[in-house]
């Protein structure tokens, strides 16, 4: 199968903007580089009208479509993806990496086309807060929202959850969150094509929710309702401009801040849920 790539000039607010609509409109893959966004599709088609309009109202210009066979795709992926350490506690690594130093915690991601392997910023301050927080996960249940790669619900089994939902709406990150799962024999961890956190009220002990400002706004309520009492949410995916207008929406669901990272003009924040003596 021939994918197809489109190189879009942007800044990194634009870029937020672009994930989150092409990746409803059946993009499948994004890599940030400075001031420039690749995203990925499997047919032409995908570029509709509506999308062009809505690249006109961000003042972007729309490049021409490179076709790429899927081995280019492989070999691009073996020759920019390097091992990742993270505090001297985590290795992230593929199954083409040989490291050969031990790490407490070590994760091995075939990323494929998913959003996730540990390089990008948020993902990186995810991991970190997980860390830092690390007996909070021992036993407990834990809510993956849009999981990509698998790779922070990976973590939270190793670091010691009974139960992990991971949730994305994109088959390919279903799939390939599978394997990873299967590949780092994760057994706890379940894997669901869904696009909306499940309908239940107090399940989750910690959820993680690395998106976008755009559609952790859109569920903040039902991620909020999920949440047990004195439960954790940590969420990343947005700018550091966004954090007003996140802590806002939070306080409204009765999130308290607890702690906040930035990294590269991104941010991470960790909220508790109130309790109704708190």
């Amino acid at each position: 199968m021939i994918c197809f790539s489109y190189s879009i000039a942007c800044n990194s607010a634009q870029a937020e903007i672009l994930i989150a609509v092409l990746s409803k409109n059946n993009f499948n893959g994004f890599q940030e580089e400075e001031k420039l966004l690749i995203a990925y599709t499997d047919s032409e088609k995908n570029m509709t009208p509506e999308l062009i309009y809505q690249f006109k109202l961000l003042g972007i210009n729309i490049p021409s479509p490179e076709s790429i066979p899927d081995k280019n795709w492989n070999e691009e992926w073996e020759s920019k993806i390097l091992p990742i350490e993270i505090n001297d506690e985590v290795l992230i690594k593929t199954t083409f990496h040989h490291v050969e130093k031990k790490y407490p915690i070590e994760i091995i991601i075939d990323p494929k086309m998913s959003f996730g392997t540990g390089h990008h910023a948020t993902t990186h301050m995810m991991i970190e807060f997980m860390l830092e927080n690390k007996s909070l996960f021992v036993d407990s249940i834990v809510f993956d929202f849009g999981a990509g790669t698998g790779i922070l619900s990976i973590l939270a089994e190793k670091s010691g959850a009974a139960e992990i939902l991971a949730i994305d709406h994109e088959e390919w990150a279903f799939n390939n969150m599978n394997e990873n799962f299967e590949r780092n024999n994760a057994t706890r961890c379940i894997a669901e094509l869904s696009s909306m956190p499940p309908d239940s009220d107090n399940k989750f002990d910690l959820i993680l929710a690395n998106i976008n400002r755009t559609v952790i706004l859109e569920f903040f309520n039902s991620i909020s309702q999920n949440l047990k009492p004195d439960g954790i949410l940590f969420c990343s995916g947005f700018l550091t401009d966004d954090e007003k207008l996140i802590t806002q929406a939070a306080e409204k669901l009765n999130l308290k801040f607890i702690d906040r990272k930035f990294r590269e003009n991104w941010m991470a924040i960790q909220f508790k849920k109130h309790t109704t003596n708190s």
